[in-house]
């Protein structure tokens, strides 16, 4: 088997996603219990150039291009992210992360759900990403871990 195929091998990445699943509250983790999770090589998803992963809950799918500018562990946590918004944060909790976002200063341009996605996966991640690193953001992000 060459190289290539080692790393996009299944059993390879599904191993990577136990173990990044396992970094998660139980109540985060369980959002995506069987669910397939697809890899794909390029920087992008195929056929769609503006995004890097997507989570498809009716379809019980997650799909994980190779971005160069995020790996696969923080693509993955931010796709969780995203269930975790829809699922587990109430008005309340959603009204108190847009207060939070605006008085960060130092941060991308993008709506409150993006922005929680991008803490939501820094928090977890192995590799944190220094404009998604806010100690505020962090601290919320754990504050929801139960």
């Amino acid at each position: 088997m060459n190289f290539k195929d080692f790393m996009m091998s299944e059993d390879i990445c599904m191993s990577d996603v136990h173990k990044t699943l396992r970094k998660v509250p139980k109540k985060h983790r369980n959002l995506v219990r069987g669910f397939k999770y697809t890899f794909q090589p390029g920087n992008t998803l195929k056929g769609d150039n503006d995004h890097i992963g997507f989570i498809d809950e009716k379809k019980k799918t997650i799909t994980i291009a190779a971005p160069w500018n995020y790996g696969r562990e923080y693509t993955l946590l931010h796709e969780l992210g995203h269930a975790v918004w829809q699922h587990i944060l109430d008005d309340k909790k959603r009204e108190e992360w847009k207060r939070i976002v605006k008085n960060t200063k130092n941060k991308q341009k993008q709506g409150a759900e993006e922005l929680f996605c991008m803490a939501y996966a820094n928090t977890y991640s192995n590799r944190k990403i220094e404009i998604h690193s806010h100690d505020s953001w962090e601290k919320f992000i754990k504050s929801i871990a139960r």
